[in-house]
C-alpha cells in the first residue's frame, strides 16, 4: 500500500469517526447540507465550485466557463482505472449515440478525473477516443487541491486519487447540481434526463 493510499485510509477512518460521533449528539444536525447521493432531483441545486480545470485538448480554464449556458452529465473516472470506467465510458458512447449524430448544441458529456497526477491531456485525449467520442463529449482534470472538493459535492462520499463514485451528475445552465442518478445508471435513463433537463 503506497503512503498515498494509507493517508487517505487513515484520513477516510477520522473523517468516519468524527461524522458518526456528530450524529450521535442529541439535535445535532450537519453543517452542511447533505442532498443525498441516492439518486434523484437534488433540492435545491447545489452550484458547483468555480474551479481551475485542464481538459483533454490542453486548455486551462475554470469549471464554471465549461458548464456555463448548457446542461452537463458529468461523470468521475481516471485513465487508469480497470474496473468501472470503461463501463462508464461505454454509458457515455451509448448516451451520445441517444442524443443523435449531432447531439443538442446545449448539451455536453464531461468526464472529470479524479486523478490529476496521470491524467494528462494526452492521456485523456487517449480515453475519449477509446469510446469514439464525437464534439459534445469532454475530458478534464481539475487541480489536484481541488478533488477533494470535488469529490465531497461528486463523488457519493468517497474521497481519493482512485475511488470515485459511478453516478452521472447533471448540471444546469447555471452550473448548479440538479440531479443524480443511481450508481452505474443506464445510457436511456441519462439520455432522458438531459432531454428534459
Amino acid at each position: 500500500m503506497s503512503a498515498l493510499d494509507e493517508h487517505a485510509r487513515r484520513r477516510r477512518a477520522w473523517l468516519t469517526a468524527a461524522l458518526a460521533l456528530a450524529a450521535l449528539r442529541p439535535g445535532s444536525a450537519p453543517a452542511v447540507p447533505i442532498v443525498g447521493y441516492h439518486g434523484g432531483r437534488v433540492t435545491p441545486p447545489v452550484p458547483v465550485p468555480d474551479v481551475p480545470i485542464h481538459t483533454a485538448d490542453g486548455r486551462a480554464t475554470r469549471l464554471h466557463a465549461l458548464l456555463n449556458g448548457r446542461v452537463t452529465a458529468l461523470q468521475l473516472f481516471f485513465t487508469g482505472c480497470s474496473s468501472t470506467c470503461p463501463i462508464q465510458g461505454a454509458v457515455f458512447q451509448r448516451v451520445q449515440g441517444l442524443l443523435g449524430p449531432r447531439g443538442h448544441p446545449d448539451v455536453q458529456l464531461l468526464s472529470l478525473s479524479v486523478n490529476p497526477f496521470e491524467d494528462t491531456p494526452a492521456r485523456m485525449r487517449a480515453w475519449l477516443a477509446r469510446f469514439d467520442a464525437r464534439p459534445g463529449w469532454i475530458a478534464a482534470a481539475p487541480e489536484l487541491k481541488d478533488v477533494d472538493v470535488l469529490q465531497a459535492l461528486f463523488g457519493g462520499g468517497l474521497t481519493g486519487l482512485d475511488n470515485h463514485s459511478t453516478q452521472v451528475q447533471v448540471i444546469d445552465r447555471a452550473g448548479a447540481l440538479i440531479w443524480r442518478t443511481y450508481e452505474l445508471p443506464s445510457a436511456e435513463s441519462v439520455a432522458d434526463i438531459l432531454r428534459r433537463a
